[in-house]
């Protein structure tokens, strides 16, 4: 199944900002890069050489704030703008921008959310695509893309599962 779209950089934005309200998941994975984040900022200070002082829990909390910040401007600023083209099958996803080709298999998937608005597919690392409901042809067809991903990234990871038990 193949379908195509392109989205304007305040949707790109929108949509992350919607999908870490509708994903538990994939707030969670943000909120630990902002996590991972303040403790570069500590092991960077020495904080964990001496005693922790509120200075560092200040310039803790600040990191990762401002990780949570910067994410939404980096993403208005380097969205993926040009028309995309997204193939899934039961080996996974391939995408196509331009000149830009990747393939992600579903192992790699971690979060797919369906709303009226739009899916969400993202992987592991936080990278994420945001498909507006405009990219079907109805709501019947965007069910059926949600279904039938869900159940190729629940067969990966049962698959994954057998491999590594």
């Amino acid at each position: 199944m193949t379908i195509e779209y392109a989205l304007t950089r305040i949707e790109i934005v929108q949509g992350f900002l919607r999908s870490l309200a509708s994903s538990p998941r994939y707030l969670l994975t943000v909120l630990l890069y902002a996590l991972v984040m303040s403790g570069v900022v500590l092991v960077s200070t020495g904080a964990f050489s001496r005693s922790l002082t509120l200075k560092d829990a200040v310039s803790a909390a600040l990191a990762a704030g401002g990780f949570m910040i910067f994410l939404p401007v980096m993403l208005f600023i380097r969205g993926k703008t040009s028309r995309r083209s997204l193939t899934v099958s039961s080996e996974g996803m391939s995408t196509e921008i331009g000149l830009l080709k990747a393939q992600i298999p579903w192992r790699k998937v971690k979060v797919i959310v369906g709303t009226d608005r739009y899916v969400l597919v993202s992987r592991a690392n936080g990278n994420a695509f945001f498909i507006p409901s405009r990219a079907f042809s109805g709501p019947e067809h965007q069910a059926e893309f949600v279904t039938k991903i869900q159940g190729w990234a629940n067969l990966a990871g049962a698959a994954n599962q057998d491999h590594s038990g």
